[in-house]
């Protein structure tokens, strides 16, 4: 006898309560996005732990230093101290000796080469929150494959079980679902799935 196959979908308005769930954030976080700008990703960064002197480590995949430190002389973060890892720039690594606030390193190819670019920032940085931005070189949540999969999972699992020596316990892991349906999301591997979609659109009054 075939089973009747029920799909249930959940929703749930956050509206103001994001402000509560980003300031008491920990864990791993899976951020999913619509390719949002830098400049609201330091919208959220400055809503997540608002107590003072909190220390980002943010390894970018995406975008350059150059530009995010463009992007914070106009829109700073509060109370917080960011350090970077440009893996953006390629080889045409500039000198670190004027910088106190980036360091470069070559882009990884897998997972693995991203757990040792974490340990090597923890060292230098020794970090509250952990961001990663983005996931989407390495895996796609549309149609990933078994191996993509269990690499994936074991990612998430170093980051619990303290194979890389860490003292925080806040991992926001970026994702941009522009280009695909999200339909395999590591549910139970990670504490906090968040969706952020931000609609840029003409004012209805305007001409």
């Amino acid at each position: 006898m075939d089973e009747d196959v029920i799909t249930i979908n959940y929703w749930k308005e956050i509206h103001n309560e994001i402000s509560d769930i980003l300031k008491n954030l920990s864990g791993i976080v899976l951020l999913t996005h619509n390719s949002i700008e830098f400049t609201e990703i330091v919208d959220i960064l400055n809503k997540t732990k608002p107590e003072p002197l909190t220390n980002i480590l943010y390894i970018s995949l995406v975008r350059s230093y150059d530009y995010m430190r463009l992007v914070l002389n106009k829109k700073p973060l509060i109370e917080k101290k960011i350090v970077f890892i440009d893996c953006v720039s390629g080889y045409a690594f500039p000198p670190e000796d004027d910088i106190d606030d980036c360091l470069y390193h070559k882009p990884p190819f897998n997972l693995e080469e991203m757990k040792k670019i974490i340990k090597f920032g923890i060292e230098k940085a020794s970090p509250d929150i952990i961001v990663i931005d983005s996931l989407t070189q390495f895996i796609n949540f549309s149609h990933p494959t078994e191996g993509e999969l269990g690499d994936f999972y074991k990612f998430l699992k170093s980051l619990k079980d303290d194979t890389l020596n860490i003292i925080q316990n806040t991992f926001i892991l970026l994702y941009d679902s522009k280009m695909s349906m999200m339909q395999n999301l590591p549910k139970i591997s990670t504490d906090l799935i968040l969706k952020v979609e931000v609609s840029k659109e003409e004012p209805r009054w305007k001409d």
